[in-house]
């Protein structure tokens, strides 16, 4: 289980490709694909290995204007399902 402290990255072989103003995820080891809305792909963009989840909530809180405590449940939630897809990984901090 995820928790705020923890930081995300991309796993090293996702492949995404912008189409209709959707973010498509190809998890090529799994031969499988995500298709993520607008705010999805912006935590995928923001899951790049130097914020932590609570970081990202923050981020898309002040950016869309949106109750904190809401966007910090939705952003858990959707990290831990990228996480269990394979598409994202728990960089391990020293």
């Amino acid at each position: 289980m995820l928790n705020w402290d923890d930081v995300l990255t991309a796993a090293p072989t996702l492949v995404t490709r912008e189409s209709d103003g959707e973010l498509v995820v190809v998890l090529p080891e799994q031969g499988k694909f995500v298709v993520l809305n607008a705010t999805g792909a912006r935590v995928l963009a923001l899951a790049d290995g130097t914020r932590t989840l609570r970081e990202i909530a923050d981020t898309l809180s002040a950016k869309f204007g949106a109750e904190p405590v809401q966007v910090a449940g939705d952003v858990l939630r959707f990290a831990q399902s990228l996480v269990e897809r394979g598409a994202l990984h728990v960089r391990k901090v020293m």
